[in-house]
């Protein structure tokens, strides 16, 4: 592994006419082809098991509203799956893809826990 930083040599300009899912695709090779690997999937490690998944457990405690151990037993399970994915060393492509989906699924359950 390269701890160097260095610049790219070549132009990293993208053609006028790229889209959001090329941008992606240039995004997500760069990740997975660079240094920076471990560094995404430490961030998502702690994103997810800093913020999103204890927040989610405080809500779902703290307003008590039913279903609040289906709930919990979700954002565990989902947890889980992202840090054996990265724990794993899958591809970034994808972790982010399933960091997302989770993101996902505990906003979608902070909603229906709230709004009702």
């Amino acid at each position: 592994m390269n701890t160097k930083l260095a610049l790219p040599t070549h132009s990293v300009t993208e053609p006028s006419g790229a889209n959001w899912r090329t941008r992606y695709n240039q995004w997500i090779n760069l990740l997975e082809t660079g240094d920076y690997r471990f560094t995404v999937m430490v961030a998502l490690l702690i994103v997810q098991s800093c913020l999103v998944t204890p927040a989610s457990l405080l809500i779902f405690q703290y307003f008590d509203f039913g279903y609040s151990d289906i709930f919990a037993g979700i954002a565990v399970v989902s947890f889980f799956a992202v840090l054996v994915s990265n724990l794993g060393l899958l591809s970034v492509r994808f972790c982010i893809q399933l960091f997302t989906a989770n993101v996902l699924i505990h906003m979608a359950m902070l909603a229906i826990h709230l709004l009702r």
